[in-house]
């Protein structure tokens, strides 16, 4: 008897979703982007410096960009802001030391003020483009290993830049409800983005 009541109430309110399709106006995503530019951007500043120190970066790795955003249409228009977060190691051999001497980690969280268009839209097919400028925050933390590295690391910092996304094309498919998504681009999230969104 419960179970008749729950797939009857679960059929009452998928028939309430669909008769308010249209007024769908809010939209939750959740997203993974390669995060490939913020990493060979990271590894190509930091080379430059290895470079004229003579210390040596070994073991780095970077995470993909775990992303959160929300959308509100008007139109064939949404803005909206997406929040996206990643992270970095490497281990830092410095002049002198034949093992890693320091062991360093940064934390980058984006806050990206969004805007969207709609080119083309189907009852499950929806081709947009979107556009983002906001700032990144870094955290930056390293940890000595050995007695060297102990003495030559320095304390956290924080510090911001400007940070960007642009995704000229984008890929929704799905009802008015749920839908999964892909974007392709550049910016301080990557080239590729995926992910599911949801309206109501």
């Amino acid at each position: 008897m419960k179970f008749k009541v729950f797939v009857l109430s679960l059929c009452i309110f998928a028939g309430v979703n669909m008769a308010n399709a249209q007024d769908n106006r809010h939209e939750i995503r959740v997203s993974v982007s390669d995060g490939l530019t913020q990493s060979a951007v990271d590894v190509l500043g930091l080379g430059l410096a290895d470079a004229v120190t003579g210390s040596k970066r070994t073991d780095e790795k970077a995470s993909i960009v775990y992303g959160l955003g929300y959308r509100y249409a008007v139109g064939r228009f949404r803005v909206g802001a997406d929040l996206g977060f990643a992270h970095t190691t490497s281990k830092l051999t410095l002049l002198g030391d034949k093992m890693p001497s320091i062991k360093e980690r940064e934390l980058n969280f984006m806050i990206l003020p969004t805007a969207e268009f709609v080119y083309l839209k189907s009852r499950l097919v929806e081709l947009y483009g979107n556009a983002s400028a906001g700032v990144s925050l870094k955290r930056h933390t390293e940890t000595g290993l050995t007695e060297a590295g102990k003495a030559a690391a320095a304390k956290a910092d924080l510090n911001t830049s400007f940070a960007y996304q642009v995704n000229p094309i984008a890929l929704r498919v799905g009802n008015e409800t749920i839908g999964a998504f892909v974007e392709a681009g550049l910016g301080h999230k990557g080239f590729v983005t995926a992910g599911l969104s949801f309206r109501f």
